[in-house]
């Protein structure tokens, strides 16, 4: 009776054509882009280099697409990470011993800029603003953040706080 029987014929051609699919679906080029990844560490707040970077293809829409070269980690990457926005800033570097203290500083300050912090008993510092003071829609002042050496930093605090620092900006 077995001998009798039609073989398969529909369920081998739905298993050639399953496989057939999935050939040639292997065998087109999905659409790639190259992304960077570090080659070697890059410490936080070093600036990227041509050579940490190496390029990498992955699929398409996984990352941005970005330059990193010449911009500044924001945290520290091991090699083989992705180098996204989110690991750069494109704020100011600021050197990893300085503070950072909240003064009010002059409107026309952006971010980068050097201002010179004097002190009550007449002590000048320079300061780098690293975040400029900002009025909201209430007309609340806010400070801003500018950073300087930890030598000075608890005397730029208590001036700034007492609101006997005086802030001088030379555009």
């Amino acid at each position: 009776m077995l001998a009798l029987s039609k073989p398969p014929y529909l369920r081998w051609a739905a298993a050639g054509a399953i496989v057939l699919i999935a050939l040639i679906w292997d065998l087109s080029g999905r659409a790639t882009q190259r992304v960077p990844f570090a080659a070697q560490p890059i410490e936080s707040r070093a600036i990227i280099t041509e050579s940490a970077v190496e390029w990498e293809s992955v699929p398409d829409g996984l990352f941005p697409v970005l330059a990193p070269v010449g911009a500044t980690a924001a945290i520290a990457l091991a090699p083989g990470d992705p180098i996204s926005p989110s690991v750069l800033t494109s704020g100011v570097v600021v050197p990893s011993d300085w503070w950072t203290v909240p003064v009010a500083t002059p409107a026309a300050a952006v971010p980068g800029v050097q201002v010179r912090l004097v002190l009550p008993d007449g002590q000048a510092v320079t300061g780098v603003v690293v975040e400029p003071s900002r009025e909201d829609s209430f007309g609340i002042q806010s400070a801003g953040l500018v950073a300087v050496p930890p030598e000075v930093a608890d005397s730029i605090g208590l001036a700034a706080a007492a609101g006997q620092l005086i802030v001088l900006y030379s555009p």
